[in-house]
């Protein structure tokens, strides 16, 4: 990204000091039109990002750092055509008491402690077909959406330890400590020169069913329903109530990045859920997942990735019965065809849908098959144009799922506002591409 810089006198006025820091404004958007596109019930058109939500079509990102690098700050403006101007993906401010420690409070995106595992290729940078369990944005380790205090710490070359205490509990601004502390992120990330990266971490996710206390509050008198006569009887009311049974305790995720190859990146990575499979089947057990690309020359790069996830136990269907698994697998192809012109191509396969979620086909236990071609020209130094075709089967949507207006849903009538298929169309675009940065 292209930043524009701009040295500010740092609020010397207001403090009777004199102090510079560095003020840098930057953009990145990509929208998405589709002039004809189909739900599999209706021919329709419009507009959004690669990842739904309507269409970011302006947009700031501010970032401040003092002259020595000590203090700073992250925040985003957003316009979204449907919802207005808005704040961003991140909002914080930090400082650095020393060399190697960082301290930070705010609003984090996903990215912000630079370990997140990265692996984008094809579709995902087009209309997000629905047929993947885990992002290419965070496909093998995952990152940071929260809001809190994070510390960071560099204590020794290619160590970096990180700790997010959340702070986000909603509708409240303080929370139990307990709240707080059983939902912690704590992880590292160690590169080993010459060879690749090695990355753990623990996710808090805390949730709990609660246990009513009831009190005896006064008495009243009833009729007897089986002899007519007048009986007392306790009023018993719940007064408070407290934590009874622990249903998900977080995840555990380790991941490792290979460097070691030249043209090769490999990255993998495995994640463990900790929950009581009585309360919540849906909830991750395992997941493996990995990605591989290589640069065949400097024009051509493929790219793979896949995973496998298990979930507490039965919760998706797959031929016309409960199962605790899916997989998912992907493959593409990015080629340079001049200067300043590019082809994107992938296909995805998943073997049905998420836990939780609408299973694909008519019965709700295949699998579907998603697809991209799309052409990319630079328009000078700062933007592209694209048009691409993209296509889903058994009822898989481009962008989401959901059985709503938001992204193209399978079977989805705009007319009534309801989706109306019966689980099994072929979902497909055009969309034009419009990408610029700053």
């Amino acid at each position: 990204m292209k930043k524009t810089l701009i040295a500010v006198a740092a609020a010397a006025a207001l403090t009777a000091t004199s102090a510079f820091a560095e003020i840098t404004f930057g953009a990145w958007l990509r929208v998405l039109g589709s002039p004809i596109a189909s739900t599999g019930e209706e021919v329709v058109a419009g507009m959004e990002n690669s990842w739904g939500w309507g269409a970011r079509t302006a947009r700031i990102d501010i970032n401040g750092v003092s002259e020595d690098g000590k203090a700073g700050f992250s925040m985003g403006v957003y316009n979204d055509v449907y919802d207005g101007l808005g704040t961003g993906d991140r909002f914080n401010l930090w400082v650095k008491p020393t060399d190697t420690v960082k301290i930070s409070i705010g609003k984090y995106d996903s990215p912000d402690n630079g370990l997140r595992g990265d692996f984008a290729y094809g579709s995902w940078n087009w209309l997000r077909p629905y047929n993947w369990a885990y992002d290419g944005e965070g496909l093998t380790f995952d990152g940071i959406w929260r809001k809190g205090l994070m510390v960071e710490a560099d204590p020794i070359d290619g160590l970096h330890l990180f700790a997010v205490i959340p702070m986000d509990k909603q509708n409240t601004y303080y929370h139990t400590a307990e709240w707080t502390y059983r939902n912690i992120q704590v992880g590292f990330g160690y590169a080993i020169e010459g060879v690749g990266k090695l990355k753990a971490q623990f996710i808090g996710d805390w949730s709990y069913t609660e246990k009513q206390t009831k009190k005896i509050t006064g008495t009243e008198w009833k009729i007897d329903q089986d002899d007519g006569s007048i009986v007392e009887e306790d009023v018993v009311t719940v007064t408070d109530s407290e934590v009874d049974e622990t249903k998900t305790t977080g995840q555990i995720g380790v991941a490792f990045d290979i460097t070691a190859i030249e043209n090769l990146y490999v990255t993998v990575g495995a994640r463990f859920g900790i929950a009581d499979k009585d309360y919540v089947p849906s909830y991750l057990k395992m997941a493996f997942t990995a990605g591989a690309s290589y640069q065949v020359s400097d024009a051509m790069k493929f790219s793979v990735d896949g995973g496998y996830v298990q979930y507490q136990d039965k919760c998706v269907a797959r031929d016309g019965e409960a199962v605790d698994n899916v997989f998912f697998v992907g493959g593409g192809i990015d080629y340079a065809i001049m200067d300043g012109v590019s082809l994107a191509a992938d296909v995805r396969y998943m073997s049905n849908a998420k836990a939780g979620g609408n299973g694909f086909g008519k019965d709700g236990d295949e699998g579907a098959i998603s697809f991209l071609i799309g052409v990319n020209k630079s328009v000078g130094s700062n933007g592209s144009l694209g048009v691409g075709f993209q296509g889903a089967t058994n009822g898989c949507g481009l962008v989401t799922a959901g059985g709503d207006s938001n992204g193209l849903v399978a079977g989805y009538n705009p007319v009534p506002g309801t989706v109306t298929g019966d689980g099994d169309e072929f979902v497909w675009a055009i969309p034009v591409s419009v990408s610029v940065w700053f």
